[in-house]
């Protein structure tokens, strides 16, 4: 029998259905650069379903990210091609410096409370006899609003840096404001921001002074040269 005769080998109809399944959640990711973990439960059931996504999304450089306080996916650039600041994420997203300090306070308000009740609800499962905090941290959404916020922080932005740095981050999915002027997490702020490193970042900076003078805990960071301050990005 001549090889061009050889019947095809026969492709499993399951596989088929996970590659389709890969390429639509790869398709929405890069379009919306989130989905709601309620939209895609197979990637958290599924591994093969999600190693095919994962090696698609590395195919051009980007990796899946979650977290287990997070409704949602996102994608991000790798970590080795984020290492070139010129394709930070910060850059990518076309966040001004400006609006990244303002990112940290809103990361400090509305997600680290979050990750510490989870963290101490996660020991007392595992210690049930140890006594119970009065004062930790609830579970739950949190919100904020834009006049608190800027009652607290904003004069050190300017009223109209603070409005325009505020839009650019509800803009690119990091906190979302309802009609009342409600502030809540956004999809990719649990996801796209590592506090640890942003506080590394930060810890010379003005903004690390405003922080500790506004009573926002951040998490202690390693020694660095590197520093910003919270002016202007425009000449």
């Amino acid at each position: 029998m001549e090889l061009d005769t050889l019947p095809a080998a026969p492709v499993d109809k399951h596989d088929a259905e996970r590659e389709n399944r890969a390429r639509e959640i790869c398709g929405q990711l890069l379009i919306d650069r989130w989905v709601a973990k309620r939209q895609c439960r197979d990637l958290l059931l599924d591994d093969e379903l999600r190693a095919m996504v994962g090696r698609r999304l590395d195919g051009v450089g980007l990796e899946l990210v979650e977290s287990f306080s997070s409704d949602y996916f996102a994608v991000r650039l790798r970590r080795d091609i984020e290492a070139d600041i010129r394709l930070d994420w910060a850059t990518n997203a076309r966040v001004p410096r400006g609006a990244v300090a303002l990112l940290v306070i809103l990361w400090a308000k509305l997600v680290l409370p979050k990750r510490i009740a989870s963290t101490e609800a996660a020991l007392a499962r595992q210690n049930p006899a140890a006594p119970v905090d009065p004062n930790a941290p609830v579970e739950g959404p949190i919100s904020l609003t834009r006049g608190a916020l800027y009652a607290e922080f904003g004069r050190k932005f300017g009223m109209t840096a603070f409005a325009r740095y505020l839009g650019q981050l509800k803009t690119a999915g990091f906190v979302r404001e309802d009609r009342r002027g409600n502030l809540t997490e956004g999809p990719v702020l649990d996801l796209l921001i590592d506090g640890v490193q942003m506080a590394q970042k930060l810890r010379d900076s003005v903004l690390w002074d405003v922080l500790e003078r506004g009573g926002v805990d951040m998490p202690e960071p390693a020694d660095t040269d590197d520093g910003d301050d919270l002016g202007d990005d425009e000449d």
